[in-house]
């Protein structure tokens, strides 16, 4: 019975665990991109001043092949960021974002990238959907 109680109570701490890890990204994600970087679609376009994040992760989904290039390349980009190595076509739009060094760390941009790969990949379908109802 002790053995029992130990093990749902082990098992509920690593759940919190895993939770807080996830809230904590996404956390990290409001305070230090959405600034800019929008998880909805606003009904004026002309206040947003980068493309909002879930068209940034279908642009990502296209570009590359797996999670780890993408998080790779997000790391890169967000610290170094240069004309060459954007994958959104809205840098035309938009310009090319600032260098986020100093602002937020690798190891925060790093679970960061993982909660958007998780939580903001866009299908085509969505992509599409989304687009028409932009017109």
């Amino acid at each position: 019975m002790k053995n029992s109680i130990k093990i749902v109570t082990l098992c509920s701490i690593l759940a919190s665990g895993t939770l807080f890890a996830q809230d904590s990204a996404q956390e990290l994600f409001v305070q230090k991109c959405a600034i800019c970087h929008v998880l909805k679609m606003p009904t004026d376009h002309s206040k947003m001043v980068a493309p909002p994040a879930r068209g940034v992760m279908f642009h990502m989904g296209e570009a590359f092949k797996s999670k780890e290039e993408i998080k790779k390349h997000i790391v890169d980009f967000v610290l170094e960021p240069t004309k060459e190595k954007a994958i959104c076509k809205s840098v035309k739009r938009f310009g090319l974002m600032p260098s986020q060094k100093g602002n937020i760390s690798k190891e925060e941009l790093s679970k960061v990238a993982d909660w958007m790969i998780e939580n903001l990949h866009m299908s085509k379908e969505e992509h599409n959907k989304n687009k028409e109802s932009e017109k």
